[in-house]
């Protein structure tokens, strides 16, 4: 449901938003004063225990309310807050977090507790005694010598390192593993400000709320020698801000892609990071607009309960589309987006009016992320070839769009065998529409100028598709493949919201006997998705309703055709178009 606190924000100038992060951390004050740092809101789990969990709820917060401190934003609860962090790192304690294991949750989220101590330690450090400094510093340490996951998890341990050297710990800081990660860091760009979130070259928004973010952090806020480094990373933000600013909406709304959306507006947290920094590409205030209006475009979505916690899902609470790591306590990374809290009151950011940009491309290639942006209506469609990510939910790495409209459904072919399928795939069964199939993993990919050419495979066969973007929100798809035996191909379109109103479906026709074209258009509370056949296959017509397996709509509407095949080559074309 709505939160009163946060929908009635105006959330427009400084204290505004430090207000925001005020209530948004109040309704969590019961649950800390009952059960301490074991804090539980006894809302399922997570693949992690339950006690990673409850570090989760105290640490993640502190990305918000360290900057509300730094600011002048007059955080009362700091006494509580060490206190939890006392117990949860005293191995004698009932409320002891445990031991760092290999690849585990509690090294995420040590390196909230990291920021705190490097940017905040009068109220991080110096008020615990010998011994519970003693406890923490050894506890924090302990991350460097456990295994961790190779990608922007990295970070975590850098962060912490600085964390040690601030308060004098020098001696439990490994240097060699430092500058190891580092290069590691630096060497997963993929140029034009992008970076892979580890080897495997995924792109999502860890690109932004992650490795920039902890990147800026890096060379604006800690005290360190490598200038070289600082300059290198501040580069690579400015080389980012252009891109990036195709994946929001003139209204603030964000691209729908990739994972851990639950941690919602994080999203703007390149936004928040950049605004600390100096000399940036765009004004402050273009970067203030960025920022304030992706915040404002939550204020009316159902994503609290009724106290005021912040629940698992997207646009309104759906576990569906969450990913195996997120507990009931992991949507708190929020809290990044709120970085510019730390600027004082008269800094240019705060003085400066928002501002908005001029996309200088209606079309824009990527080539350095194999994707190209469109824009339409205020909107930003994304054509996407970038790898798609084997670990997570596939559909969110292996559609052929995702946009600012909103209608990503992570879970595509489910009930596929009753003919429903989630947005802009192509699917393909080889036994009467039983068994279902998408793309698995991507083979080659390129552009060339307005043109994203994708050679992929479902696991069974290779596929080799052109993307051609056009104006005014459309693109023309174009498969080719070979199939020794007879399949029946799907192509889905892109998604329209039906939560409160029923969907329009408009100039609905199949093909005929005289090769007139299939052409569908369905109307909902997004916009209207368009499909056209341009092939001479026989295509028939179809309008499905998904219900809880998309991200932004609870329910949704998605056009698609279905086509069947005797075994042979084959080419299919059709054009899809998204648009107000």
């Amino acid at each position: 449901m709505k939160y009163s606190l946060f929908s009635d924000n105006p959330m427009v100038n400084k204290a505004d938003f430090q207000q925001l992060v005020k209530d948004l951390f109040e309704p969590l004050i019961p649950f800390y004063e009952k059960q301490g740092s074991l804090i539980d809101f006894d809302e399922g789990g997570a693949c992690f225990d339950m006690v990673a969990s409850s570090l989760e709820g105290v640490a993640r917060p502190l990305w918000g309310l360290v900057p509300l401190q730094l600011g002048g934003g007059n955080f009362e609860h700091w006494g509580l807050m060490r206190q939890l962090i006392i117990q949860g790192t005293d191995p004698s304690s009932n409320g002891y977090w445990g031991i760092l294991h290999d690849v585990d949750q509690r090294s995420v989220e040590m390196a909230a507790i990291g920021f705190f101590i490097a940017l905040l330690p009068e109220q991080a450090w110096q008020p615990l005694n010998k011994a519970q400094q003693e406890n923490l510093a050894i506890w924090l340490a302990s991350i460097q010598y456990k295994e961790t996951s190779h990608n922007n998890w990295l970070f975590f341990t850098l962060i912490i390192q600085h964390a040690l050297k601030t308060v004098g710990r020098e001696d439990l800081v490994d240097l060699k593993l430092e500058q190891k990660f580092l290069v590691k860091i630096i060497n997963w760009y993929l140029g034009d400000g992008w970076y892979g979130d580890g080897n495997i070259e995924a792109i999502d928004h860890y690109g932004g709320f992650a490795l920039h973010y902890y990147s800026l952090i890096y060379a604006t806020k800690f005290d360190h020698k490598n200038d070289q480094l600082a300059k290198l990373f501040k580069a690579r933000a400015d080389a980012f801000a252009i891109p990036f600013s195709y994946w929001f909406a003139d209204n603030g709304d964000t691209l729908v892609q990739g994972r851990s959306l639950t941690y919602r507006f994080a999203c703007c947290g390149f936004w928040a990071a950049y605004a600390i920094s100096d000399n940036t590409v765009f004004t402050l205030g273009q970067i203030k607009g960025f920022w304030a209006r992706h915040l404002r475009s939550w204020k009316d979505k159902p994503i609290f309960t009724e106290s005021g916690i912040l629940t698992r899902g997207y646009s309104y609470p759906n576990l569906q589309m969450c990913e195996v790591y997120n507990s009931p306590t992991s949507p708190y990374w929020a809290m990044k987006a709120f970085l510019p809290l730390m600027l004082a009151d008269d800094a240019e950011f705060w003085t400066s009016k928002e501002e908005a940009i001029e996309y200088l491309a209606e079309i824009q290639a990527m080539p350095a992320n194999k994707t190209i942006a469109q824009r339409v209506d205020g909107n930003s469609i994304i054509h996407y070839g970038a790898a798609v990510h084997p670990g997570f939910q596939l559909d969110k790495y292996n559609k052929f769009a995702y946009s600012t409209f909103g209608g990503m459904d992570c879970n595509a072919l489910l009930y596929s065998e009753k003919l429903s399928f989630g947005d802009n795939i192509l699917a393909l069964s080889f036994d009467g529409g039983c068994n279902w199939q998408m793309r698995q993993k991507n083979l080659d990919v390129s552009i060339e100028g307005a043109r994203l050419n994708i050679t992929w495979s479902t696991g069974k066969i290779n596929i080799f598709t052109t993307i051609d973007v056009g104006v005014n929100g459309q693109c023309i798809r174009t498969h080719s493949f070979a199939s020794d035996e007879d399949v029946w191909i799907v192509e889905s379109g892109f998604a329209v919201g039906k939560w409160y109103q029923e969907e329009l479906i408009m100039n609905a026709g199949n093909h005929t006997q005289n090769n007139e074209a299939s052409e569908i258009a369905v109307k909902g509370s997004n916009g209207t998705s368009v499909i056209k056949s341009l092939d001479k296959h026989l295509k028939s017509i179809h309008v499905t309703t998904r219900v809880n397996s998309d991200a932004s709509f609870p329910r949704s509407a998605v056009p698609f055709l279905l086509t069947k095949l005797k075994s042979g080559k084959h080419i299919i074309s059709s054009q899809f178009k998204m648009n107000k």
